[in-house]
């Protein structure tokens, strides 16, 4: 029975009241753990406390929860330089090439809804009228006996030249007694183009498309009809339109003739090696490209999909149009140029630079044309250059041999974006899918295995996208891959990301929200810099690639970017269930000035999920007195107690880009588990609280031998379960059970 002791000198032990002699003793044991590291031990300068020491960071991000005995070299998130131990510095700086301004010609009055013929100049007898109009209110009509035209000077802009110009209206006339009557027309000051109405009867679009010379001096658009009607006869235009070549996203890039070539849109653009910090452009084309192939004879394929012509280019810059369409995709291996077709029809050709150039069927890809996405060569088993296709769901290698597409091994989970990044890389095909990445490796036993961003932790939401591209052709033996955010419902940032075989880095990431990205290649054509360039949100972007020795620290002419963040794993010292003491943190910095600046930030207990919200600032490193070693005490030494701990730096420069703050870091730690108490007193076996001697006597064996720990009270309120222990004493002998005895008891 439980028991409430009002009486001194009394206590109850596993149900059964005692008389003690003298005092309780009561102690208070802490439970000492050992003195753990977790990370390099060369910061370890704490004779007592524990260490979280954040000095390697090579590991690479995506541990949001850490396992200390294995993840102490691994970040949750970082667009920091970690590439060197001991150094956790800026990002590199990433600079976005300028563009070339085109201007979109501008046409006055297209509809001549204005009731006149304003913006138009008229050779007579076209007027602008509502009488049984096309679309608009008005129309421009000719009701004489007369051949007639009108025309249009837009506004001359240089941005015209080398720029494809479309001019589209609606036309009829009311008999087609006469054929070929209506024509629309582009003059650019060197020469014209003119396309005629085939039948005029029934309301027809009329077309002319005239690429503008380099030496064009203007833009004339001219409309009218080239034959006289008769009586009654009416030749009405309607809905005229006017556009040129314009730049869109930056799908496509590929080295050629030592320049680099970006297709933006309809636009084909040159990097401007003088500078090295702008595109120029090449030529417009008709409608978008889909492919850039630098490929046999040494020419650069431009590929229109797969209605229009594909064209060529050789190496003086002269771009040619060939007469063969159905070309969306493009690919060269064993002497051949491949061209795909969206329905998945496949032709080659070993003479493809020639305007009449002959192309040979071979097997397509039939079976899931919608569901391909890149084509790459990669080896056979037997270590042979050979085509593979990724699709959204087969990873799919064409024998030439055999002439026929075949299945590998490798199967994706039919992700609308699977494969869509593919590359060879190293000794392995890497295919993605979202962020996933599997990596087959071919041979006698192929092997498949993980190796994406969706690994771990993953990354943070705010990062969240899909790789749209995965390069293996890279300067620092990294695989690059670009991460889309536009892929993926809600608002992130889209990055640029390595893989170094170990883990992934990030790059850079973009500073708005969602920008798009297609396309990344490494590239010497800037010979006064080696670079990674990529596109994102309809702009190129560059960062510099030592071409020497790749330690940051070595180089005077390494650009940093103006801010990065670096956030730690959630740390708890193996688990939260036991509180731990955070006493002081610790860094050693270098670089440190008042605009090269660290703020040291943390966060406890898992309060936030998301990457900004919750942070407490320690400290800022920000001025030349805190290079070298640095102390800040949690709570001004009284420290503080926490479950889970989080770090964030946040890096930051002044106005010069070879300068950051580089630093390492160590959090210094208690481990606080709960102590033991230890009660200490003497029992007399002496019958006056009810049991007998001989019961209490047998009761104390018990609480000594007992597999279950046993109850001790010893207030009037609070019942404390303890291992007794005897300590010693004394007992008469026979029938006789008077004594006493000296009890430990411990609270386990």
């Amino acid at each position: 029975m439980a028991h409430s002791i009002k009486e001194k000198d009394t206590v109850s032990l596993n149900s059964f009241l005692y008389t003690i002699k003298g005092k309780i003793h009561a102690q208070y044991v802490p439970r000492t753990v050992g003195k753990i590291n977790t990370g390099s031990d060369s910061l370890d300068k704490e004779q007592f406390l524990s260490n979280y020491i954040i000095k390697d960071q090579r590991g690479g991000l995506g541990i949001e929860e850490m396992d200390e005995s294995v993840h102490s070299n691994r970040n949750w998130w970082s667009n920091c330089l970690v590439d060197f131990d001991g150094h956790i510095t800026l990002p590199r700086l990433a600079t976005a090439l300028t563009n070339p301004t085109l201007t979109a010609p501008s046409l006055t009055n297209g509809d001549a809804e204005t009731g006149d013929a304003t913006g138009w100049t008229f050779e007579g007898g076209y007027a602008a009228s509502s009488t049984s109009p096309l679309v608009g209110s008005y129309s421009f009509r000719n009701s004489l006996k007369a051949a007639r035209k009108g025309y249009q000077d837009i506004v001359w802009d240089t941005s015209y030249r080398k720029r494809c110009v479309v001019i589209s209206c609606v036309y009829k006339c009311n008999s087609a007694a006469d054929a070929d009557l209506g024509y629309v027309s582009i003059n650019d000051g060197v020469g014209t183009t003119t396309t005629h109405g085939a039948e005029t009867l029934t309301l027809q679009t009329l077309t002319c498309t005239r690429l503008i010379d380099v030496a064009a001096t203007q833009l004339r658009i001219t409309i009218g009809n080239t034959k006289p009607g008769g009586i009654g006869r009416v030749f009405q235009f309607d809905s005229i339109v006017l556009t040129a070549s314009a730049l869109g996203s930056s799908t496509h890039a590929a080295n050629f003739n030592s320049n680099l070539y970006w297709a933006s849109g309809d636009c084909l653009l040159k990097l401007d090696t003088s500078a090295g910090a702008s595109l120029t452009l090449v030529r417009g084309f008709p409608t978008n490209i889909t492919a850039l192939i630098p490929s046999l004879n040494n020419c650069l394929y431009i590929y229109l999909g797969d209605s229009d012509y594909y064209c060529y280019m050789d190496t003086s810059g002269v771009i040619t149009q060939t007469n063969v369409a159905n070309n969306y995709w493009g690919i060269q291996c064993d002497g051949r140029l491949y061209g795909i077709s969206t329905s998945g029809t496949m032709q080659y050709a070993t003479t493809p630079n020639s305007a009449t150039p002959t192309w040979t069927s071979v097997a397509g890809i039939t079976d899931i044309p919608e569901q391909i996405e890149s084509f790459f060569i990669g080896t056979d088993a037997s270590g042979n250059p050979v085509i593979y296709c990724a699709t959204n769901s087969k990873l799919k290698v064409y024998n030439a041999t055999s002439d026929k597409w075949l299945d590998t091994w490798l199967s994706l989970p039919n992700h609308p974006n699977g494969g869509k990044g593919a590359c060879y890389w190293h000794d392995g095909h890497f295919i993605s899918y979202g962020l996933g990445v599997k990596k087959y490796v071919t041979g006698t036993t192929a092997t498949i295995s993980e190796v994406g961003l969706d690994l771990d932790g993953g990354l943070p939401a705010e990062y969240n996208g899909e790789i749209v591209k995965l390069l293996g052709d890279s300067a620092q033996n990294v695989m690059f891959a670009l991460v889309d955010a536009s892929q993926v419902t809600g608002t992130q940032k889209s990055g640029l990301y390595a893989s170094t075989g170990r883990g992934w880095r990030c790059w850079w990431v973009d500073s708005s929200n969602d920008g798009s990205m297609h396309d990344v290649i490494v590239s010497s054509a800037y010979t006064s810099d080696y670079r990674v360039y990529f596109d994102c949100g309809d702009s190129v972007y560059y960062i510099s690639i030592p071409r020497g020795t790749p330690n940051p620290k070595l180089l005077s002419t390494q650009t940093y970017a103006l801010s990065g963040i670096h956030i730690t794993p959630w740390f708890d010292a193996g688990s939260s269930v036991y509180k731990k003491l955070a006493k002081r943190f610790r860094t050693w910095a270098k670089g440190i000035t008042t605009t090269e600046t660290v703020a040291i930030k943390y966060r406890i207990d898992r309060a936030y999920v998301d990457l900004d919200s919750g942070w407490t600032t320690l400290e800022t490193l920000d001025t030349t007195a805190e290079n070298g070693e640095n102390e800040e005490l949690f709570a001004s030494g009284a420290g503080l107690g926490y479950s889970a701990i989080q770090f964030r730096f946040d890096l930051a420069r002044g106005g010069t880009n070879t300068l950051t703050p580089d630093f390492q870091a160590a959090l210094a730690y208690e481990l606080s588990t709960k102590g033991t108490w230890i009660w200490t007193f003497t029992i007399e076996i002496d019958g006056l609280h009810g049991p007998e001697k001989k019961a209490q006597s047998e009761n104390l064996e018990t609480c000594l031998t007992s597999d279950t720990l046993v109850p001790l009270i010893f207030r009037t309120s609070g019942t404390h379960y303890i291992r007794a222990r005897l300590i010693s004493g004394w007992s008469e002998t026979g029938q006789f059970f008077d004594g006493e005895q000296t009890m430990q008891c411990i609270e386990v």
